[in-house]
Formats: structure tokens, sequence, C-alpha cells
């Protein structure tokens, strides 16, 4: 049996609301009917249920007998949602607008075929014929509370919706969107203003947590922006921003309190415990964030975060190419700690409600390769195993970048509603996403993914990774030290006529990574493959990776022909006070032409992120502030400033 919901370009069905509807729910009735009206060429009508009812109705929200015929509708939390189809009826519905609007968009899915895939690219399918099976009855709850996929895409509030990303941390989603879990004040490294520290110094500084003064200070500030935030969900009283040097206080009180708990962290939970405390009644439906982040990863004994209190566990240190639980490497000479698997469970054991902010992509190097897409749901579902409610994953949020942002993301948002998909169910969602997103040049993109992941396989990988450090240089010997150099003194004074081409590589040679080599042919056939402008786009996009890798090898592959050509110029010229100037000014002249090359292959590429909207290079780098003439493309990307 089959509801039919439209054929041959008519429907008996129309669209009911609550007289009563929020916005959010307007807008998912909205766009029920905008996208019904893409697939099957049939608008249908939206009405409220203020209006007699008929027998073909899809009821969007808690309208006509809603209540009545779906169980416990408040068990679905802010979040959860039912589809079902019962006596000709269609329900889409949650218990608030976001519910109703996630109930929309995943019918769209799974009933449609319509594809999320970035704010800028979604598949929606053309059919004259939409039916549900008359037995439909699905009910979900995400696993996570808060869901943040922190990439720049997600600052799209109606792609948040489409995404069921519900977390933004930085800038609140707009209700008529479905909202999102509201901050007071910043959302993270707040006691610096909290505590109105007199230092323009960021890093490495901390407030003295015993000192009266200091928690008087905080708890002003604390319920100053509540008020000044009214309905916020959190506000974070957490540490200071901090390289893997820093610490605490260090006076005889807090060196007293980190004797006895054994972690930082210690003084910090006690803290916030009692800010949390003193603030609960005034604002009980707040929960006080803070860190388990560089000198706070330990876990404290003896010490337990309050019940409105939210510990946000970082993975800053750990290796981001094998799974948290399987790799114990950790990237912090000056950290001594238990590993993260053990941290977590440590800390899950004492949090009520625990957090994760997790780390996604290069932070130094948006758009290098980042081959992390075998470990995302491993990861998400040791959070889930280990009782995590608030998980925030930080990637490129700035700006697109050019690697696999649209993809992360949107595996992303998967996993932080199912933690728990299985293998072959994760692999799918990656590979419909790469078919659909990329066209004809899929298989060449699937390749290169796979080449990524298998070179990478034993590096234990960094969020601060270098280009020649996760893709390393290998240098090929090409004559002995004491080969005779045919060359003469002679020969070498005269640049016009002489062919110094063979001693730009008389040493060594540069052997580039095999990602390099063999991605750029894949990335050049995925485009010659696909004619499509859009696909195009998409395709060119994420080939900035490898010409990003490129332009790090062309680098130094300049540097060692200066080298290779300067150590011959050293043997065959007399060693007089004039022979090191004279070699710096032959290596350059031969090398003038190579350079300018090497410069305008950076401009080009310079000029193609702008146009792909590739706008940073790393965290706090950003394109758009500089104007060409201010760079310097004779350098590798993170030297053009």
């Amino acid at each position: 049996m089959l509801l039919t919901l439209t054929h041959n370009q008519t429907s008996d069905y129309r669209i009911v609301t609550p007289i009563t509807a929020d916005a959010a729910t307007t807008n998912a009735a909205n766009e029920l009917s905008a996208y019904l009206a893409k697939i099957t060429g049939v608008t249908l009508p939206t009405i409220t249920d203020d209006t007699p009812a008929i027998k073909h109705e899809i009821i969007v929200g808690i309208a006509r007998d809603a209540e009545d015929v779906i169980p416990d509708i408040a068990g679905l939390g802010e979040d959860g949602f039912v589809i079902r189809a019962l006596d000709e009826k269609l329900y889409l519905l949650g218990a608030s607008g976001r519910g109703n609007l996630y109930a929309v968009y995943d019918f769209l899915e799974k009933f449609a075929g319509c594809r999320f895939y970035a704010s800028y690219y979604e598949k929606i399918p053309q059919t004259d014929t939409l039916t549900v099976p008359a037995d439909t009855d699905i009910r979900e709850v995400p696993v996570f509370t808060v869901r943040n996929t922190f990439w720049a895409d997600y600052k799209n509030d109606m792609f948040c919706a489409k995404r069921k990303a519900n977390g933004r941390k930085f800038k609140p989603i707009d209700p008529a969107w479905g909202g999102s879990a509201n901050w007071a004040g910043g959302a993270c490294h707040t006691l610096m203003a909290l505590s109105e520290m007199k230092t323009d110094r960021h890093f490495n500084v901390e407030p003295c947590l015993c000192d009266e003064q200091v928690y008087e200070t905080v708890l002003k500030n604390v319920r100053a922006w509540l008020h000044a935030h009214p309905g916020a969900r959190f506000i974070s009283v957490s540490q200071n921003d901090s390289d893997s040097r820093g610490v605490g206080c260090m006076c005889d009180k807090c060196k007293a309190l980190l004797d006895k708990t054994g972690s930082y962290a210690g003084s910090y939970i006690l803290f916030v415990n009692r800010i949390a405390d003193a603030i609960r009644d005034e604002f009980p439906d707040v929960m006080i964030h803070t860190f388990a982040y560089r000198f706070t990863r330990q876990a404290p004994i003896g010490v337990k975060p309050a019940p409105n209190v939210t510990v946000e566990m970082c993975t800053i240190e750990g290796c981001f190419r094998h799974p948290l639980d399987e790799c114990d490497a950790i990237d912090d000479p000056h950290l001594k700690s238990d590993s993260f698997p053990v941290l977590l469970q440590k800390w899950s054991a004492l949090s009520e409600v625990l957090s994760i902010w997790d780390y996604t992509t290069d932070f130094a190097h948006y758009s290098l390769t980042f081959p992390n897409f075998e470990v995302l749901r491993k990861n998400a579902r040791l959070f889930a195993d280990n009782n995590a409610k608030f998980i925030f994953e930080q990637g490129a949020y700035t700006s697109r970048n050019g690697e696999f942002c649209e993809l992360r993301g949107y595996l992303f948002s998967h996993l932080l509603w199912n933690p728990y998909m299985d293998q072959e169910e994760y692999t799918r969602l990656a590979v419909e996403f790469i078919d659909d997103y990329y066209g004809a040049g899929a298989e060449y993109i699937k390749e290169f993914l796979a080449l990524a992941q298998e070179t990478t396989k034993d590096h234990h990988m960094t969020v601060y990774d270098h280009p020649t450090v996760l893709y390393p240089n290998k240098v090929a010997d090409c004559h002995a030290e004491d080969d005779p150099i045919p060359l003469t003194a002679e020969q070498a004074k005269d640049i016009q006529n002489t062919d110094f081409t063979p001693y730009l590589t008389w040493y060594s040679v540069l052997v580039p990574h095999t990602l390099l080599t063999r991605g750029s042919a894949l990335f050049e056939a995925a485009m010659a493959a696909e004619s499509d402008p859009v696909l195009r786009e998409h395709i060119e996009t994420s080939s900035l990776q490898v010409r990003y890798l490129d332009s790090y090898y062309r680098r130094v592959s300049l540097d060692l022909a200066r080298e290779n050509l300067a150590r011959v110029l050293g043997t065959v010229l007399a060693d007089d006070g004039e022979a090191q100037v004279q070699i710096d000014d032959i290596c350059t002249a031969v090398l003038a032409g190579e350079e300018a090359e090497y410069a305008a292959f950076n401009r080009t590429m310079y000029d193609d992120m702008l146009a792909h909207r590739c706008y940073h290079i790393r965290e706090g780098f950003y394109l758009e502030n500089y104007t060409p003439d201010q760079l310097h493309f004779d350098r590798d990307p993170l030297g053009w400033l």
C-alpha cells in the first residue's frame, strides 16, 4: 500500500500547520511545498488547522490530531522527529519548530531523493509520481544533544537546518531556522575578559583562581553577560588560550591545589563550581562551560564538575590520522598526562554532561590534504560511548578551503546525528556525495582519497603539520662528492654563454611525493572527464590542494637547485674574498627565470583561491585582507605575508 502524494502533476494533498505555528514550523511547511514543486511540478497549498480537515493531508507540526496519533511527542526533545503515514495522512513533526524542520528535510532526503550537500549545491530529483509506503513509521532522536559542524558552510542558517546542525557557538542560528543552543558572551577562553586581567598578553597568562577578588569579578561579569543575553543556554568560564608550555597560576595556594588534585584542572573545576552554585537559582537553565585543554587536560582527583557544569575535552594533542582510542601518540613534548582514551574515560566518569572539542583540519595549512576520513566515524562513536553530549567539530571555519571541506562537513553532520552507523553506511554516504558532487570526475577523486590514505597510514598526523612533513621530501644523489665537475672557472664566470642547467641538479635532485605526482594527474583526469561547469568548479576547487603542495615542492626544488649550483661554483672558483659574492650573483642570474616562473605560479594559485572563495591560507591569515602587491609570491604560501 502506498500514499500517492503526486501523480501526473496533480495532487489531492495539502499541507497543514498549527494555527499557532512559530516561524520555524512555517518555514518547514513552506520548504516542503517549495521542494515538492521543484521535484514534481505540483505546488501543494499550505493551510492552518483551523480549517476543516480533508482526507489527504500532510501534517507539519503538532496540528490536527497529531497529539492523539503520535505517541510521546514530548520524548522527541528539541531535535527528534517523526515521519508517519496513517489513514491517508502523512505526519512530519517534532516537539519543536526545529524538529519540524528536521522532519521535513529528512522526508525530502529519504522519500524524494533530495541531497543537501552544501549551502550552494544540492541534488533535487525530478519525478512525476511521488509515493510513501502506507506503513511508514520513522522516529529519530539524535545521539548528541548539541551538534556543531564548525566549517565555513555552516554559517548558513538554512543549511544548518538541512544538515540538522544545532550547535553554532559563535553566532546563534536564527530561530526561524530552528535556532541553536545560544551562548552568553564568548564561547571559549573567557577568563581574561571575565576577570578583567590587566595584560595584553593572551598566551600562557592565567588569573589566580584562589584570589577572592578574581572570583567576585568573574561572578559579577558572568551575571552581566547572562543578563545581556536572555535565553542563553551556555556561558563559558574557561582558561585563556595557551601553547603547550602554558600553566595555571603557581602561587602557594594554587600549587597546593595542584598537589592535592593531581591536575591544574582541580583549581579550575573548583572555581567554576563556585560560579555555577552562585548562579543556579537565578539562571536554572544555564550550563557553565569550561575546558580540559592543554595544561588542564589531566582529570583531577577528588574534584567533580557540578551538575550545571560541562567540561569540554579537547583532542588537540592527539594523532588525527589514526583513531583516538587506537593511537597514543601525543604531539606535545611538554605534556605529561594519561592518553586521550584514558582521560576520556576519567572525565566521563566525573561529568554528568561531557563536551568534546575535536579538531578536523590542518590549521596551519587549510588547503593541505588532510586524510582523516578513516577515523571520523570511529572517533564519533568513541565520544558517544563515553557519554559525551555536546560535540564541536572544528575545521576550516573561516572560509571554504581547497581540500574536501564540503565532503567532511556532510559526513560530520550525519555522524553527529548517528555516530553508531556502520562502516557500510558511512562509506555509502561518502561515495554518494563524491558521485553527485564531482560527476564524471568522481572515480579519480576516489582514487586520490585512497592514495592520500595509503601514503599517510604510518604517519602520526597533527593539526599543524607542514606540507613537507606530512608528505616528506626525498632527495636522490646524482654524483659523488669527489666526481670531477666538467666546468672551468672561466666558464663559470661567463654567464651569457655557459649552460648552467646540468649543474642545478649536479649533486642531488628532489623526488616529489607520490601524492603530488599521481595526485596532479588524477585531478587533471577528473577535470578532463567532466564538462558541466558547476561540477568542474567543484573539481577545480578541490584540485587546489595538489597545487598548494606543489608550491612547497617547487620552493624546495629551487632552493636545492641553488645549493647544487653554489657548491659547483665553490669548487671551480678561486677561494678569495670576492668568490662568495660572485657565486651569489651567478646563482641569482641563472635562476632568475625559474624564480619568476615560480612567483607566477603562486600568483595564479592566489587568483584561483580567491575565485573559488578559498580566502584563508591558515587560521589567522586572510588573503582578502591584502592586495597582491603586499604578498611575496617568491615564497611558499605561508611566506606570502
